[in-house]
C-alpha cells in the first residue's frame, strides 16, 4: 500500500499537479488497488481532517491581514520602519524586515506578508537603484518570519495536529525568540551587502518625525501584544483571538483611519475565502494521505530507520532536520506537517525531546523550503514583482538562506532559545 500511495503521489507531482490534488488522486488510487477499502474513505477521512473547530482561526487570520492590507495599516507599518532604520545603508532593504516583523504579528502566514509587503516594498527598491534579484530575495526572506513570529498558522496546526500535551500559547510563545533572531541577522546580511554594494542611504528623519510615524502606526505595533497576551494569558483561546484581530483590524481601519469602506468589504471577504480555500484543501486531502500511510506501517518503518541509527535526541533531530530540508524542497509545508507529525512525533518523544521545542525546530525548517526551489513559493512571488527570473533570485537568496539555516542550528542545538520565553511565562 505504502508503495503505491509514494509512487502515485510523486507521478502526479513531477506532472505539475498541485499538492491538494495530488494527494487526493493519490490516496484515491491506492484505496483503487485495494479491494478491503471503499473509495467513500478517502472522501470521509478528508472531511475528518478538516472538520476543527480550531482551524477557524486560519481564515480568521487571513481575513485580518487582508483588511490590514486595505485599511491602510500596512502602510503606516512600512513609513514607521522606514523612519527607524531608512538612515542606514540598506535602508529599504531594513525597513522590509523590520515591516515583516511587525506585520508577522497579525497574518501568521508567510504567503501573506510576501503579499501584501512585496507589491509596496519591492518597486519602491527597484525605484532606490537596488537590484531587482537582491529587493525580490530580501523580501522573500524576511516573509519567512510571518510563520514564526506569532501568530502563526502552522504553529495552530502542529498544536492541533499533536493533540493532548502541546499548547498553542506555549507554541506561539517559544516562536518569539527564533523569529527575532531571523530578524536581526537578515538585517545584519542585508546592511553588509547594501554597504559593498553602496545603495542609496536615506537622509535620517528627526526623532520628532520619528514619535509621528509611531503614533500613526501605533493601532498596528500593539496588535501583536494583544493577541499573544490575550492567548497566553488564558483570556481567549487561539480560534477567539483569530476572530478579535478581525474586529480590531475593522476598528481600527473603519473608525481610527477611516481608509476603509463597507464597499470594499465584499471583495476582501471573497479574496479571503479565496486564500482560505488553499490552505483548507491542502488540510483536508492531505488528512486523507496521512491516514492511509498510518495505516500502512510506513511510519513505523521510517521510526525505525531512524531509530536504528543512535538514541541520542539531537544525532535525532539532526537527521530530521536532514530529512525536513529535503521535504521541503518539493512540498508545500502544511501538507508536509500533517503527513509527517504523526510519523516524527513518537521518534522524538521517545528519544526524550520537548514537542514545544520540536514543534518550532519542524515549522522553521518546512519554512525555509519556501526559499529553496523548485516549489519555493515565496521566491516566485516577489520575483513577479521585481520582474525577474527565479533563477537570478535564487542566486541573490542565498546569504539570506544561510541565515535561517544558522538559525535552525542554534535552535536545534540549544533547546532554551524556544522554551525559555514559554516557561518563563507559563
Amino acid at each position: 500500500m505504502a508503495s503505491i500511495l509514494m509512487f502515485s503521489f510523486l507521478v502526479l507531482m513531477t506532472i505539475g499537479l498541485p499538492i491538494g490534488f495530488a494527494m487526493a488522486l493519490g490516496a484515491a488510487i491506492t484505496v483503487g488497488a485495494h479491494e478491503s477499502l471503499p473509495l467513500a474513505v478517502v472522501v470521509q477521512r478528508a472531511l475528518l481532517g478538516a472538520d476543527n473547530f480550531s482551524l477557524l482561526a486560519i481564515p480568521f487570520f487571513i481575513l485580518a491581514g487582508n483588511i490590514m492590507n486595505v485599511g491602510g495599516i500596512t502602510n503606516r507599518i512600512i513609513n514607521f520602519a522606514n523612519a527607524c532604520v531608512g538612515r542606514f545603508a540598506g535602508g529599504l532593504g531594513l525597513t522590509t524586515v523590520m515591516s515583516c516583523m511587525v506585520f508577522s504579528g497579525v497574518s501568521g502566514s508567510a504567503v501573506a506578508d510576501a503579499t501584501a509587503l512585496g507589491k509596496v516594498l519591492v518597486p519602491g527598491m527597484k525605484k532606490a537603484d537596488y537590484d531587482p534579484g537582491f529587493a525580490a530575495a530580501i523580501t522573500a526572506s524576511a516573509s519567512v518570519m510571518g510563520p514564526i513570529i506569532p501568530p502563526s498558522i502552522p504553529l495552530v496546526i502542529y498544536g492541533l495536529t499533536v493533540g493532548k500535551g502541546v499548547s498553542v500559547a506555549a507554541l506561539f510563545l517559544g516562536g518569539v525568540v527564533p523569529g527575532i533572531m531571523l530578524g536581526l541577522g537578515l538585517a545584519v546580511v542585508t546592511f553588509i551587502i547594501a554597504r559593498k554594494r553602496r545603495y542609496p542611504v536615506h537622509q535620517a528623519v528627526p526623532m520628532r518625525e520619528v514619535l509621528s510615524y509611531g503614533s500613526k502606526a501605533i493601532w498596528a505595533l500593539m496588535m501583536p501584544f494583544v493577541i499573544l497576551f490575550g492567548v497566553t494569558g488564558g483570556v481567549v483561546t487561539v480560534t477567539e483571538s483569530a476572530a478579535f484581530a478581525v474586529l480590531y483590524a475593522l476598528f481600527v481601519s473603519m473608525v481610527i483611519h477611516r481608509e476603509l469602506s463597507v464597499n470594499q468589504l465584499w471583495r476582501i471577504f471573497v479574496q479571503s475565502g479565496l486564500d482560505s480555500a488553499v490552505v483548507m484543501i491542502i488540510i483536508a486531502f492531505a488528512g486523507a494521505f496521512g491516514w492511509l500511510m498510518a495505516v500502512s506501517g510506513l511510519p513505523r518503518e521510517i521510526a525505525a530507520w531512524i531509530g536504528s541509527y543512535s538514541s541520542n535526541p539531537l544525532v535525532i533531530l539532526m537527521l530530521i532536520n536532514g530529512l525536513l530540508l529535503i521535504v521541503g524542497c518539493f512540498m508545500e509545508a502544511i501538507a508536509a506537517m500533517i503527513i509527517l507529525i504523526p510519523v516524527l512525533v513518537p521518534i522524538v518523544q521517545a528519544a526524550g525531546v520537548d514537542l514545544v521545542h520540536f514543534g518550532l525546530v519542524m515549522v522553521f525548517n518546512l519554512m525555509l523550503g519556501l526559499l529553496t526551489p523548485p516549489v519555493g513559493i515565496l521566491l516566485y512571488i516577489c520575483g513577479n514583482f521585481a520582474g525577474v527570473k527565479i533563477e537570478r533570485v535564487v542566486r541573490e537568496v542565498l546569504p539570506f538562506l544561510a541565515v535561517g539555516l544558522g538559525v535552525l542550528l542554534l535552535i536545534t542545538l540549544f533547546p532554551k532559545l524556544v522554551l525559555w520565553l514559554p516557561k518563563m511565562v507559563m
